[in-house]
């Protein structure tokens, strides 16, 4: 594991533990989704071409699937379903 831990870290941690689930922004590839799949104990990626229609057509039809799994979860890209 080559992770570097980073200031956002315990910030993450913080936020985590007052509200349960956070919104990470910044530019592209600047690290998000490594820093968070390190808090992170499940998640899915909408980025993955293969998984992207079907997770999209799950997320309009029953949303709270794709809540299901460990927390904290990491929902990648959750912008392509706001539905969640």
């Amino acid at each position: 594991n080559n992770y570097y831990k980073r200031i956002t870290d315990k910030i993450l941690d913080l936020n985590l533990k007052a509200f349960g689930a956070v919104n990470i922004v910044d530019p592209k590839w600047c690290g998000k989704t490594r820093t968070a799949s390190e808090k992170a104990k499940s998640s899915i990626y909408f980025q993955k071409e293969i998984d992207k229609e079907n997770l999209k057509y799950t997320a309009k039809l029953t949303p709270e699937i794709l809540l299901n799994g460990a927390k904290p979860r990491l929902i990648d890209e959750w912008q392509d379903a706001p539905e969640i």
